[in-house]
């Protein structure tokens, strides 16, 4: 063996006394990561197979079970799928139907408050509002337009537009309705609609 090779290899070994922990705790959490990155990524997939087995036995019941009970499993051991939301959302609906707001109510603060998709939370928080507002409740309306609805939502405009209305808050109402017309196509049926809300508040 050479000088050279000699003095190299003693160089070599000078970095890895110095180095060499750090690149051992660098290399083990790197691998870490990737590991728990795949596992997470298995019990993702995992827990959004097993919660649409569910959520397909809650739209047509194996004999022996019923749909309530299944949405109530559904929504105990996987809260933060979409298909628990979807459930709680269509139990909302039956419950608006049934004339048991409360109920109502209830199920669309469990989405808002559970959901792991922006998207759920945001459709709910819209409900809420909506529901909030017809029973006369504007303020609570007003505070249920969470964070997760894009700003430049026409659904959104709309319904600011509406509890402004209810407040008599006419130019925040002629605002809003304005900004949902921006954001629809001018023959839809929803932009007629807020033509007419718009026209009924009179000229500024």
């Amino acid at each position: 063996m050479s000088t050279a090779d000699a003095d190299q290899i003693e160089h070599l070994r000078r970095l890895w006394d110095q180095y060499g922990r750090l690149l051992t705790v660098v290399i083990v959490a790197v691998l870490a990561g990737l590991l728990g990155k795949h596992f997470y990524g298995s019990y993702q997939q995992r827990q959004a197979t097993e919660a649409a087995a569910l959520f397909a036995a809650y739209q047509q019941p194996p004999a022996g079970q019923t749909a309530d009970a299944l949405a109530a499993q559904l929504r105990a051991q996987y809260p933060r799928t979409s298909y628990a939301s979807f459930v709680a959302l269509a139990q909302a609906k039956q419950a608006v139907e049934a004339g048991k707001l409360d109920m109502a109510e209830q199920h669309l603060r469990w989405v808002v408050e559970h959901a792991g998709e922006p998207t759920d939370r945001a459709l709910a928080s819209l409900r809420l509002a909506r529901l909030l507002l017809d029973q006369g409740k504007a303020q609570a309306a007003q505070d249920a337009l969470g964070k997760d609805i894009p700003a430049t939502s026409p659904a959104l405009a709309e319904l600011r537009g509406d509890i402004a209305r209810a407040q008599d808050r006419l130019q925040d109402a002629r605002q809003a309705y304005q900004e949902a017309l921006a954001g629809l196509p001018p023959e839809s049926g929803q932009a007629a609609l807020i033509k007419l809300k718009l026209d009924a508040l009179g000229q500024p």
